[in-house]
């Protein structure tokens, strides 16, 4: 059977000379490559229902590239347009379509984003709780709005660190809430 696949690969990238055939023939090797992959390794089900999620939406994704660009392919394949038609008619499809250059690079995560975002949070909320131990001096704590005992109570200082936590708590939940 591996045979077979590679005399097919070696067949179907041999007679492809465009840049769309070139790109097939790198796309059918790797993808040789990546079934020898797989029949080697041991991998579990779950692993392997995760892959083929991360290879459909990986198609996906090149199917959505596609579709976006053909109006762009359709224009530039018209040959009896004026260059004026034809800046007309490119003026429009960007007015229609809105996309950039990052429609091609593949989706990351951000994990540095994320990483800087989790720092952030847990900062956030012990500076928060540190306000809150802490003792402050007397000139420091503006107003006591709640009074447990005539030597303590609740400052707008310990309201403000409250709030500094809570920014925390939502911080971390939001950023680890995200698809």
């Amino acid at each position: 059977m591996q045979l077979n696949r590679k005399l097919n690969n070696q067949e179907s990238g041999s007679n492809l000379s465009s840049p769309q055939g070139q790109d097939i023939a790198r796309l059918e090797k790797k993808v040789s490559e990546l079934i020898e992959a797989i029949e080697q390794a041991d991998v579990d089900t779950h692993l392997s229902k995760h892959y083929q999620k991360e290879i459909a939406d990986a198609f996906q994704r090149s199917a959505a590239t596609q579709k976006k660009l053909a109006p762009f392919r359709e224009l530039d394949q018209d040959n009896n347009l004026s260059r004026e038609e034809l800046l007309e008619g490119l003026e429009k499809l960007l007015a229609e379509n809105q996309f950039d250059s990052r429609i091609n690079t593949p989706k990351r995560s951000g994990i540095v984003q994320r990483g800087v975002m989790f720092v952030l949070a847990i900062l956030l909320i012990i500076v928060g709780f540190a306000m809150i131990i802490m003792p402050a001096p007397p000139s420091f704590e503006l107003f006591t709005v709640y009074y447990f005992n005539i030597n303590d109570g609740v400052t707008i200082m310990d309201l403000v660190s409250l709030l500094i936590i809570f920014g925390g708590v939502l911080l971390f939940v939001l950023n680890f809430n995200k698809k």
